[in-house]
């Protein structure tokens, strides 16, 4: 086993959109980088692996012209001019080489971090390093550093290093928000795998496996539009696990979500309600797409309301536009609609003191896991938004590095 010690000025933790747009912008600003990413690929979720497409301001047009610039905005022009037809290897590469040209950052690919070390107490938490392996590799990496960004998701790195966090639906009295449950509980949003078909011009019949579950016998057909010849973003309702817990219970969310899309594709190929005779399954996710888990606790927790009456605050360091967007807990066996959507009318703004944690000195956070309520977290989840966010933590660690 090879041990190596890394000591960058920053290092980053997490490869999404959020992760890569905080890495490039410290860079940008003369802080050596490291960039530590789990999975074989950048991105995230919108990543090849997982296929959810980024959202941000505009809100499906709903704010025309809201649209996102700096780092994010030039992966969006480059993916239009390069992949005008959503290759999703296509924009693996293009996120890839935006990283590969800076020269500040050193990429970390299939190296997952799972031991950190912390020193302090109470309100001066100071992280002091962070071990990944690197699969394949057999290497053991130690990185040390002033400054640490979780970009992670599920907020692994802060919660081992002791950071404050919440996770589930906080209380209506606790932040004076309509949308919160009047109790408070560890409910969440769920996970989702999608799929792609294709047509072969020639028939194809369709086997499912012995594990696929008959749709018929479930609420789905009679809830849920299904069609055949969609690509998986149709099927973003494919969505469960919001009533267990989303990380530690991953498998069994997985593959009850392979049981119903094999179940479905059964219903498009068998059933005889479809023409889908010449379609055949071309890919279908391993690996599900989180939405929610732990939120970070920072200075200021955003909230409903100031979303909703865009509160402009005076460290504004990045915005948003997409609804307030949450979805029931039963996810695709739910009686209530897939989602339900509150909006601002037109963009809100995310402070900075929600992107660096209350406790823990030296960690600042951005994407999914910033300091949010859960409602308000609903908007601030989409992909655009978290890069968004990921560029202003970039920046802030960048300024909190050289200025010691």
């Amino acid at each position: 086993m090879k041990h190596e010690l890394v000591k960058p000025d920053i290092t980053v933790i997490g490869g999404g959109l959020a992760g890569v747009c905080a890495a490039i912008s410290a860079a940008r600003l003369g802080q050596q980088v490291a960039l530590v990413q789990n999975r074989p690929v950048l991105g995230g979720n919108s990543s090849s692996e997982v296929r959810v497409w980024v959202c941000g301001a505009t809100a499906h047009g709903i704010n025309r012209y809201a649209r996102e610039t700096g780092i994010m905005g030039e992966l969006f022009v480059e993916n239009q001019y390069r992949n005008p037809e959503g290759n999703p290897y296509l924009w693996d590469l293009i996120i890839l080489e935006a990283v590969r040209a800076e020269p500040n950052i050193r990429l970390y690919l299939n190296t997952d971090v799972h031991e950190v070390e912390a020193t302090g107490d109470g309100e001066e938490r100071m992280i002091t390093s962070v071990t990944g392996w690197m699969m394949g590799s057999e290497r053991k990496i130690r990185f040390e550093s002033q400054i640490y960004l979780d970009c992670t998701g599920d907020g692994l790195v802060g919660f081992l290093a002791g950071a404050k966090f919440a996770l589930g639906r906080e209380a209506r009295s606790e932040y004076g928000e309509e949308w919160a449950p009047e109790v408070a509980d560890q409910i969440t949003l769920g996970s989702t795998l999608l799929f792609y078909t294709k047509d072969t011009g020639a028939p194809v019949r369709y086997i499912p496996p012995s594990f696929a579950k008959d749709i018929t016998q479930t609420s789905i057909p009679i809830r849920r539009v299904i069609r055949s010849g969609d690509s998986g973003c149709h099927y973003w309702w494919i969505e469960w696990g919001g009533e267990h817990d989303t990380v530690h219970d991953n498998e069994l969310i997985r593959d009850e979500l392979w049981s119903v899309i094999y179940g479905i594709w059964d219903y498009i190929k068998n059933s005889g309600k479809f023409e889908a005779d010449q379609m055949t399954l071309e890919w279908i996710g391993s690996l599900p797409g989180k939405r929610e888990y732990r939120r970070f606790t920072g200075d200021y927790v955003l909230t409903q309301n100031d979303i909703i009456s865009q509160r402009e605050f005076p460290d504004a360091v990045a915005f948003g536009g997409w609804s307030i967007d949450l979805h029931p807990p039963q996810g695709m066996y739910a009686e209530a609609s897939g989602s339900k959507h509150m909006h601002a009318d037109g963009v809100y703004h995310v402070p900075f003191r929600s992107l660096y944690s209350a406790n823990v000195r030296n960690m600042l956070m951005a994407g999914r896991d910033i300091s949010a309520s859960h409602v308000a977290f609903g908007t601030t989840r989409v992909m655009a938004t978290c890069a968004v966010i990921g560029e202003a933590a970039g920046t802030g660690a960048a300024l909190c590095a050289a200025m010691g």
